[in-house]
């Protein structure tokens, strides 16, 4: 009985060869790049659908502003002499948004319902950008295992 020893599966000793660490040391490389691209993008994309959200609610608080105004029988000068722009920044109104846009343009703008998340270019902004941080990742960790698939070849395995 005391020849019984606790159940243990020795493990085997299959050791690596030279190509073999170079593919693995390279897709671990890779993986580490491509988690680093993930952490940035993400971030980004989603700071990119709030701020493209941001823009048509602005754009929006613009019109209505801009629409006030025109209702009330103000008429709007034109921002340059030799252009067609139109000025709005007039009464606190930012015209930046609508400056090359017509009067009638804008009033049927700002008759819209006010933007939400879903029916602005948030959605579409934050799919574009999980879609282009995916395929970079992919391609970056793919890259790194080529590379070290490549340099494996060159080894001499003893």
């Amino acid at each position: 009985m005391t020849e019984l020893q606790p159940h243990r599966h020795p493990r085997p000793t299959a050791p690596l060869s030279a190509g073999a660490r170079f593919i693995r040391g390279f897709t671990r490389i890779g993986a580490i790049a491509a988690l680093l691209v993930v952490l940035i993008g993400v971030p980004s994309s989603i700071g990119l659908a709030v701020s493209t959200y941001g823009n048509a609610t602005s754009s929006h608080e613009s019109a209505q502003c801009i629409a006030r105004l025109a209702r009330s029988g103000y008429t709007f000068k034109k921002k340059y002499d030799y252009g067609s722009a139109l000025d709005y920044s007039v009464g606190g109104c930012a015209g930046y948004h609508h400056s090359y846009e017509t009067v009638s343009e804008v009033i049927a703008i700002a008759d819209q319902p006010t933007p939400t998340f879903l029916t602005s270019l948030g959605p579409s902004t934050l799919g574009w950008g999980f879609l282009a941080t995916g395929l970079t990742a992919i391609v970056i960790y793919l890259a790194f295992w080529a590379i070290g698939w490549m340099f494996a070849g060159f080894t001499r395995d003893a």
